[in-house]
């Protein structure tokens, strides 16, 4: 049986447009010098300001598109890396704690019954004696849905 070895994964292949350079980093490559140019020809024509004075600004403003370009944060591009963090710093959703004992049913819900007191019964006191594999009985009942 014929063998081939594949030293790259095939699913990090991009399409290169120029030498190499995907569509990608030439759309970043060309918009972080249209706003170096538009930076400088503002900063000379508008403010009356020496360009060669300013270029640490000059440098700042395009920085953004170059890192978009060609930095891959946790080897994603830029782009779904930016609304993964954004939906992960700011996002609602959250994933809240269920015990298994209440899954099971062998608790009800929190302040279900009204009574104050013991929370837990004499079926959990039984559950909890039970090891391992042996505390999820479908015979008994004890199934978390």
């Amino acid at each position: 049986m014929l063998s081939v070895a594949v030293h790259k994964d095939i699913a990090e292949y991009q399409p290169k447009v120029v030498g190499k350079m995907t569509g990608r980093t030439l759309a970043s490559i060309a918009g972080a010098l249209g706003c170096s140019v538009l930076t400088g020809l503002y900063i000379y024509f508008v403010l009356g300001w020496n360009v060669g004075d300013n270029m640490i600004l000059i440098y700042a403003v395009s920085l953004p598109f170059w890192c978009c370009g060609f930095f891959r944060p946790s080897g994603m591009p830029f782009e779904q890396f930016a609304v993964q963090w954004v939906r992960a710093n700011f996002g609602t959703s959250r994933i809240f704690y269920i015990p298994s004992m209440q899954l099971s049913g062998l608790i009800g819900q929190p302040g279900e019954d009204g009574k104050k007191g013991k929370v837990y019964g004499k079926q959990y006191r039984k559950q909890c004696s039970l090891k391992g594999i042996e505390a999820y009985s479908p015979r008994a009942g004890r199934v978390i849905d």
